[in-house]
C-alpha cells in the first residue's frame, strides 16, 4: 500500500474521530442554550471552529484519494464528502443566519456525511486488509 494510500486511510479516520466530537459540541451548544435560557453564537462557537477545520480535511482526503489512485468508488466518496462539508458550512452559516430552515437542512446533511465517512472507513480498512503486504 502506498503512503498516500496510507496517509488517506489515517485521515479518514481522523476524520471520524473529529466528526463524533462534532456532534458533542453541538449538543453541548444546544444544551447550553437551554441550560442558559438565552442564545449566544458562543454556544456554538466550538462546533463552528471545529466544522470549519472539517472542510480542510475534507479537502485533504478528496486530494489523496486523487493522486493516491484508489478505487473509483473511494475517489468519488472522498469527493461527495468535500462537497458535503462545504454545503454543511453554507447551510450552517444560513441556518444562524436568516434562514432557519437552512439549519435544520444542516443536520440532516449531517446524517448523510456520516453515511458519506462509515463507507469511507468501511472501504479505506477493507482495502487495507485486502491488500498484499
Amino acid at each position: 500500500m502506498s503512503g498516500v494510500r496510507v496517509a488517506h486511510r489515517w485521515i479518514v479516520d481522523l476524520f471520524a474521530v473529529l466528526l463524533v466530537v462534532q456532534f458533542f459540541l453541538a449538543g453541548l451548544g444546544a444544551f447550553t442554550t437551554v441550560h442558559n435560557k438565552h442564545f449566544s453564537d458562543n454556544n456554538f462557537g466550538p462546533h463552528g471552529v471545529l466544522g470549519t477545520v472539517m472542510v480542510v480535511v475534507a479537502l485533504v482526503i478528496a486530494v489523496l484519494a486523487a493522486i493516491g489512485r484508489w478505487s473509483p468508488t473511494a475517489t468519488r466518496l472522498s469527493g461527495a464528502l468535500l462537497a458535503l462539508m462545504v454545503l454543511q458550512f453554507v447551510l450552517g452559516v444560513a441556518g444562524a443566519g436568516s434562514a432557519p430552515v437552512l439549519g435544520g437542512l444542516h443536520a440532516v446533511n449531517a446524517l448523510l456525511i456520516v453515511a458519506v465517512v462509515y463507507l469511507l472507513v468501511r472501504g479505506t480498512h477493507h482495502r487495507t486488509k485486502a491488500a498484499p503486504g
